[in-house]
């Protein structure tokens, strides 16, 4: 059953639960991928969640708490005994089964462990001390490598021996006798070179790898910038310790992207899938009370000129006009700057040619709209004066707000801290602050000198 959920899937789910038809509900559980399950158990309440999850056999149970939500996969872990998660653990892949017990509370995750089997046991403890962000923390233990002195026919060999332990097969990776990293060979090149050839004479030394305390992000860069589906972790001494596929990729790009995101839009650590009241306001509380105190600060700054603005009440009619003006423009610079740094297209080294290059967008955008804006507040108003004000004060709004949007996410790259954070309602209430100190100034120097 590949197909999007539907409401008469979901009725007919909750209806057969509450006539206690385990046997029907088993059947359609059967029919349903691991992805649709985790989305149905996202659309009931707990309850209705835990009869549909003790129908799922371990091995479906791990694949389906794998594609759940994080706020929803906590609620069922909370709810299910230690021995059903570890019986759960054991049928995961060693990376699957750290971030399973690595979310865990400590003391339960310490009790998981001494009740797994021994190899799992094993791979857990070597896993949960790296960082949940790094190369290590989303590395999998499981894979096929071979010695460089090694003949094709006996990597073939160590292919079909670990048919069962590694799930897919990418590339065969190359090491020397000390474990050291020495290159990768692809299956294709082992299917068609001679049994007899050693291994390191059809290997590609150029192997692209991962330092296992890099953050997730520079491994996403590194396989998309060389188009790959799995690569290499090594320690410090450049021995093979795991490897990172395409499938863990793919969710750290979505990771990342949700984080930016939500800091760009001043939502700090909330769930799409939360349900908790407490746990969202407290998510987005502390950027709405930032806003809040920006909001004042831009009332003292009118208040401020209360003198040139009784003398042209008129020209106060703009004031959401420059402020919207202004915010809009930084949104869209800090936006790409951030997108950019986060995909890699910007790089620091690059900062200043796409500082420059946001300078002159804005004015070119900042001219048009001046020009615009200039002729609709000098007709409506019947004043050249008045327009030219106004419409000089855009030029420079629009100028001002484009070059602090691109330039403070750059900055915040280089000195090392995540540039999300200078987005969303930071660019937009500091732009409504400088858009109107910029106005005002020019207003009083027009009229009040």
């Amino acid at each position: 059953m590949a197909q999007l959920l539907s409401e008469e899937l979901i009725s007919l789910i909750r209806t057969l639960i509450r006539e206690k038809k385990q046997e029907s509900v088993t059947k359609l559980l059967d029919e349903m991928r691991a992805a649709d399950v985790a989305d149905l158990i996202e659309h009931l309440d707990q309850n209705e969640r835990l009869c549909i999850f003790e129908l799922l056999k371990p091995e479906g149970a791990g694949e389906v708490l794998l594609e759940m939500e994080p706020p929803v996969q906590e609620r069922i872990l909370s709810d299910l005994d230690n021995q059903a998660i570890t019986e759960i653990i054991q049928t995961l892949d060693s990376d699957d089964a750290a971030d399973l017990v690595g979310d865990l509370p400590d003391e339960r995750a310490r009790a998981i462990i001494e009740t797994v089997g021994e190899n799992t046991s094993k791979d857990l403890r070597k896993l949960l001390p790296y960082p949940e962000d790094s190369a290590g923390g989303i590395m999998a233990l499981e894979y096929v490598a071979v010695n460089a002195e090694s003949t094709n026919q006996e990597a073939i060999e160590t292919i079909r021996q670990k048919r069962k332990e590694v799930e897919n097969v990418y590339y065969v990776f190359v090491v020397d006798d000390n474990r050291r990293l020495s290159g990768v060979v692809s299956l294709k090149d082992l299917l068609l070179e001679p049994p007899y050839r050693k291994v390191k004479e059809i290997m590609n030394s150029q192997v692209v790898s991962a330092y296992v305390y890099n953050d997730q992000e520079e491994v996403a860069r590194l396989v998309k910038k060389y188009d790959l589906v799995s690569i290499p972790v090594v320690d410090e001494h450049h021995r093979l310790v795991g490897r990172i596929t395409h499938d863990d990729i793919i969710d750290v790009f979505e990771e990342e992207v949700d984080e930016d995101i939500a800091l760009m839009a001043g939502v700090i650590n909330q769930e799409i899938a939360e349900d908790s009241p407490i746990k969202i306001s407290r998510a987005r509380l502390p950027w709405l009370i930032v806003g809040l105190f920006g909001g004042i600060l831009a009332a003292l700054v009118i208040h401020q000129f209360e003198a040139s603005i009784e003398k042209v009440v008129a020209l106060s009619f703009f004031f959401p006009v420059i402020m919207a003006m202004g915010g809009n423009t930084g949104t869209q610079a800090a936006t790409v700057a951030v997108r950019g740094l986060a995909t890699g297209d910007i790089s620091v080294m690059s900062i200043g040619r796409r500082i420059w290059m946001e300078l002159k967008v804005a004015l070119i955008n900042g001219v048009i709209c001046g020009i615009l804006l200039s002729i609709i507040v000098g007709m409506w108003l019947s004043s050249v004066v008045l327009g030219s004000v106004v419409g000089v004060a855009m030029i420079i709004v629009i100028l001002t707000s484009g070059l602090v949007g691109a330039s403070v996410p750059l900055m915040l790259k280089k000195l090392d801290i995540d540039p999300a954070l200078a987005t969303g309602p930071f660019v937009t209430t500091s732009n409504d602050i400088i858009s109107l100190l910029i106005y005002l100034t020019l207003v009083t120097l027009t009229f009040m000198v």
